[in-house]
């Protein structure tokens, strides 16, 4: 006699194999980045203000490390820009104000050049909250991406 039915299949194995593990490698990689990316930031002024500018720490206010510069405070503001480029920058009276997503950075007139106050963001929006409500600046830090999502531009 001879059986109708081919044999059965033999059973799958268990456990992963190869392409399960690359996949499963990609999207680890893939999640660790996005958070890297999003934790990063990379427009932060305070390498270029420390590394061109001198530190006068007898200036210190507001919880602000300052600096100081021969040049005028447009010329100084705009240099730390081009070097980090700021999320906003206004000025008033003089003074410039560059925000970043985790620093608030004050240029101002001081002996014929200028003085710098790097400050963290929470400190910075406490020590220039008058200026900065006027101007619409947030009390929390903003976020360092700029948007681009679904529904904006509307």
């Amino acid at each position: 006699m001879s059986n109708p039915h081919p044999p059965p299949p033999p059973p799958a194995t268990r456990g992963l194999n190869w392409k399960h593990w690359t996949a499963i490698i990609v999207v680890i990689a893939l999640c660790c980045g996005g958070v890297f990316l999003m934790n990063s930031n990379f427009s932060n002024p305070t390498n270029t203000i420390r590394d061109h500018y001198t530190r006068a720490a007898n200036l210190d206010e507001g919880g602000g490390r300052a600096y100081t510069s021969p040049n005028s405070p447009a010329t100084v503001a705009d240099q730390i820009d081009d070097d980090a480029e700021a999320r906003s920058e206004r000025s008033s009276g003089g003074t410039y104000y560059l925000q970043y997503s985790k620093h608030i950075v004050a240029v101002s007139p001081y002996n014929g050049g200028s003085k710098i106050l790097l400050h963290d963001y929470r400190s910075g929006y406490n020590h220039y909250s008058s200026v900065f409500i006027l101007w619409g600046w947030s009390s929390s830090p903003p976020s360092p991406f700029r948007g681009g999502g679904p529904g904006s531009g509307k």
